[in-house]
């Protein structure tokens, strides 16, 4: 009997740690202008124990809809402010260890790359190109409204 509430314990951890992504909710101060906020590698880390939205991009675009436009319109619609900065200084983060082509969008929890939008793969030039994929992949991954921290009182008569 024991063994068998073992192997349930064993299989319900296992089944609950690879159950894939988890949505995660931005820290608060990224629910605001929906906008672009430039930084740079100096001063990135001041944001390493928050999670963000991170856009790096090049100087150039060959995309036939540079993608900086579908963000920015999602990010409006949704009041979510992106950082972004530059490749070349993105070279410089410890997040062009995971990120290698930009642009990307990439998805930040305290300091550590959660998912982002890989411009060298064929699967996900789409969301580069098309606000409603984007948004789509965006919503998948992250909350696009506040965490409510309402707190709800309840009176009783006795």
């Amino acid at each position: 009997m024991l063994k068998k509430i073992l192997l349930f314990v064993v299989c319900m951890c296992l089944l609950t740690s690879c159950s894939g992504n988890k949505k995660i909710y931005l820290s608060n101060e990224f629910y605001s202008e929906g906008n672009f906020k430039e930084i740079n590698n100096d001063s990135i880390n001041q944001y390493n124990n928050k999670t963000y939205l991170l856009f790096t991009y090049n100087n150039y675009c060959s995309l036939p809809i540079p993608c900086d436009k579908i963000f920015l319109e999602v990010a409006k619609k949704n009041n979510i402010s992106i950082l972004s900065m530059p490749f070349s200084e993105f070279k410089k983060t410890v997040f062009y260890d995971t990120v290698k082509y930009a642009p990307s969008i990439i998805i930040v929890d305290e300091g550590k790359v959660i998912k982002y939008l890989d411009a060298n793969k064929d699967e996900d030039l789409e969301k580069y190109q098309d606000v409603d994929k984007f948004e789509k992949w965006l919503n998948e991954n992250i909350y696009l409204k506040k965490k409510n921290n309402h707190k709800v009182w309840l009176f009783f008569n006795l």
